[in-house]
């Protein structure tokens, strides 16, 4: 609970900095959904909503903001952080639908990360307070996602009873127009689950039940995905022209959604693959590869794309493009292998690693065969054998140039643990009280050409700045500083340069490193995000930045770092 605070508080310290809006705050909602999910003017809104909220000190409208954070930073670590704040605020409140609500976004916020176990759990917690309550919107949107977890787990028969009775319930309470979204996504998920368990002919007709409802809606919500939905029901019909047509449909409406993209034109390739016409269908392979080069997140996709043109450049006896797309396959499989193996249960059953790790080998061996049937078909001139040579050799260097880097990185990770620790000793050391520690030198003080008691002043504030972590806080600029230690800029930066030995950004990007390294030490939470969340978190802009004044200030990538210090971390649990 103690890092739940720690959220609380540091939200509350970036909301007391926000620029309130003169609108009401259904105009500051207005603005955040018109704006994109993850935008910047979304965030601004809802940060400016919760500045509005704490001014007056309305829990409700605290309560708002944080479902609106939730939002933002939805299927990520610090969603579920929010959905935290939100049951600790209102555990204790009379306010309708809570603390269940916050149980439930919670839920759905872990199920987006993977979390399942976790996810359960606070579903089951949310549904008893749901039923007590007699919240009808609560237990269906609790009964739904019960259900999708079912699938996780592959329990797809109990997934598909939850889904039918969720329907049922929703049409017994009348509740398909009181919040119609909920009812086409428990619709899309039946959909889904008769495909899945290829009960065709009623996947069929809830497809076009959801089609025609999706439709009638404002926004069309969910309209492409029932499209897609058809599509995949009419391919296992055998139906393999409306089924295309379907999913050429859902793809213009899914053109920013990548992962839906390629499942859509691996579907679409199926059917004309079933059709006899394989030199079409290739080119939706190969759209799946374009995607995967921009976009790695697809990796899955690209996996099950690289399969079907292995087999398809096989039939072909083209050695050549097989070779080629061989190498690709061993390249995901490496991926997968290295990175993916703590995924949800779902897709470590779909794309199992010890299966990838036995096909690697018939990869392999494949691989060999093609090669030595090029060579002897004289596929490989001198100057090839001779660039073979040449990337051998460059090959070589790159080993030893990583591993001697690796090891000049290790030196650097054991030297930034000792100081760390050194420091740490320190700190327990020292008394809270003596606040002459953060002054100087006489002999400093005149250098700095200031009088003695603005040097004092300004150096005590500047220790509070650091220690309650306040440059955490982005887009910080001299100015800005100056102006909270009540001081001036042409001082602040005297006095910096002087007694720190650095400009005012470089003070700045150390003190966050510092930090960063503190809480990757400290805080498991903290190891589990990405770089990006970490400079985010500690006050950079961006992952470039954090990763280029990591890198200045010890030598070392921010990845390693991390990487390294979870392998100590696995050691010490050993």
């Amino acid at each position: 609970m103690s890092m739940v605070c720690t959220f609380l508080l540091f939200f509350t310290s970036i909301s007391t900095h926000a620029q309130l809006s003169s609108g009401t705050f259904e105009d500051i909602k207005s603005e955040f959904n018109k704006a994109s999910q993850n935008s910047k003017e979304a965030f601004d809104a809802a940060e400016n909503y919760l500045a509005k909220a704490k001014e007056i000190n309305d829990i409700a409208e605290i309560v708002n903001a944080y479902e609106m954070f939730v939002t933002h930073f939805s299927h990520t670590p610090k969603a579920i952080s929010y959905t935290d704040s939100i049951i600790l605020l209102t555990k204790n409140t009379k306010l309708e639908a809570y603390p269940a609500e916050g149980y439930l976004l919670k839920g759905i916020q872990l199920y987006y990360n993977s979390k399942y176990n976790d996810a359960l759990t606070n579903f089951a917690t949310a549904n008893d307070m749901a039923l007590t309550s007699k919240n009808i919107r609560q237990q269906i949107s609790i009964k739904h996602y019960i259900g999708l977890l079912k699938n996780v787990s592959e329990e797809r028969e109990e997934a598909l009873k939850i889904f039918e009775e969720n329907i049922e319930f929703i049409r017994k309470n009348n509740f398909e127009d009181k919040n119609p979204e909920q009812y086409l996504k428990s619709l899309f998920a039946l959909a889904n689950s008769y495909n899945k368990n290829r009960v065709l002919d009623s996947a069929e007709v809830v497809n076009q039940r959801g089609i025609k409802v999706s439709l009638q809606h404002p926004t069309k919500y969910l309209y492409p995905w029932f499209l897609a939905s058809y599509g995949v029901t009419s391919y296992y019909q055998e139906n393999y022209d409306t089924s295309i047509d379907s999913l050429l449909k859902a793809t213009t409406f899914l053109k920013n959604n990548e992962k839906a993209l390629c499942s859509n034109y691996l579907y679409i390739y199926g059917c004309l693959e079933k059709q006899g016409k394989n030199n079409i269908g290739i080119t939706y392979l190969y759209k799946v590869d374009s995607i995967y080069n921009e976009k790695p997140k697809v990796i899955f996709q690209a996996r099950e794309a690289y399969e079907f043109l292995n087999k398809e450049h096989k039939a072909a006896n083209n050695a050549k493009k097989q070779l080629a797309t061989i190498e690709k396959l061993l390249a995901v499989d490496e991926i997968i292998t290295e990175e993916y193996q703590n995924l949800g249960k779902e897709i470590v059953q779909k794309y199992d690693t010890h299966l990838i790790i036995s096909e690697t080998e018939e990869l392999l061996n494949e691989k060999e065969e093609l090669i030595n049937q090029l060579q002897d078909k004289n596929f490989l001139s001198q100057k090839k054998v001779t660039a073979l040579v040449i990337l051998s050799i460059l090959f070589l260097i790159i080993i030893f140039y990583f591993f001697r880097r690796n090891v000049v990185y290790k030196k650097r990770f054991n030297v930034l643990m000792e100081e760390y620790e050194q420091k740490k000793v320190q700190k327990e050391k020292e008394s809270p009280a003596i606040e002459e520690a953060t002054l100087v030198s006489s002999a400093q003080k005149e250098s700095i050409g200031l009088p003695q008691e603005i040097v004092d002043t300004i150096l005590v504030k500047l220790k509070k700045f650091e220690d309650t972590h306040r440059f955490t806080k982005r887009n910080y600029t001299l100015t800005k500083l100056a102006k909270e230690l009540d001081t001036n800029s042409t001082y602040l930066s005297k006095i910096i340069n002087m007694t720190k030995g650095m400009n005012f950004a470089k003070y700045m990007n150390e003190i966050r490193i510092d930090y960063a390294i503190t809480q990757l030490q400290e805080n498991k939470l903290f190891r589990s995000y990405t770089i990006k969340a970490i400079a985010i978190e500690v006050g950079f802009n961006n992952a470039q930045s954090f990763s280029i004044a990591f890198h200045k200030k010890t030598g070392i990538n921010p990845s390693y770092f991390l990487k390294q210090l979870e392998n100590q971390k696995q050691e010490s649990t050993i």
